[in-house]
């Protein structure tokens, strides 16, 4: 078994070599206008090759339970947030189709997530309610003028301790907007793979379990319908 140093090594040389045959083709598709972009089949493409080429560069033994649970078309993936590897571990969901990420403001901090993020995101910052629902407005547009997924975090932010912290109410207005299915998607391991802020990838088994679709009935209160999504997070049992 590979140690961590060698491990973490040779994934960022894999890395690297990726970066050097997606990132031109990548950037141009990234400045497309941006009534095109979401339209643009050739940009997801590239997306859904990047998220399976980051996950094999890993060198982690990944399973994915309940694939056949996402239905055809849009859907809001509301997904455990434990690190920055979550977002290939689940990009990879939506199969190449159209989709926008909700992400906070500050990462835009970084050089090249300023750049890349307002293109392929919605920019949430959780210290504003005016501006979070702005955004989330902006989301609810591009999903319904484009037919796209959205994947969203419910917890707002990074866990490490491998539990389901309390969840916003960010995915429960999108469901009651766009009358789309939630896909819940928990995430165990990846807090133990590549916790936050760390360089080395540690070698750890990560289980992606994807549930049934849930949709907001009627007559269901928003607090009733996120605490039953918050319900099946604590359900799922690693392993």
């Amino acid at each position: 078994m590979l140690g961590p140093w060698l491990r973490t090594i040779f994934s960022r040389f894999l890395l690297f070599l990726l970066m050097l045959i997606v990132a031109v083709p990548f950037l141009l598709v990234l400045l497309l206008p941006r009534r095109w972009f979401y339209q643009s089949r050739v940009y997801f493409w590239f997306a859904d090759l990047f998220y399976w080429a980051v996950i094999k560069a890993s060198l982690l033994p990944i399973t994915y339970k309940g694939l056949e649970n996402i239905p055809q078309g849009p859907v809001i993936f509301a997904v455990n947030h434990q690190s920055s590897f979550d977002i290939p571990l689940v990009g990879v969901l939506a199969k190449k189709h159209q989709h926008i990420w909700i992400a906070k403001q500050e990462l835009t901090e970084s050089p090249i997530l300023r750049f890349v993020l307002p293109r392929t995101a919605a920019l949430v910052d959780p210290e504003s309610p005016f501006k979070a629902m702005r955004a989330l407005l902006q989301v609810i547009k591009i999903m319904q003028e484009n037919q796209a997924s959205v994947f969203i975090f419910p917890e707002g932010t990074r866990r490490t301790d491998g539990q389901v912290h309390e969840f916003f109410s960010g995915f429960v207005i999108l469901a009651k907007k766009t009358n789309l299915p939630v896909v819940p998607v928990r995430i165990f391991g990846v807090n133990k793979a590549y916790p936050p802020e760390t360089f080395l990838v540690h070698y750890h088994p990560v289980t992606v379990v994807v549930g049934p679709p849930l949709y907001l009935q009627e007559g269901e209160s928003d607090e009733a319908f996120k605490q039953r999504v918050y319900d099946w997070f604590i359900r799922q049992i690693e392993g």
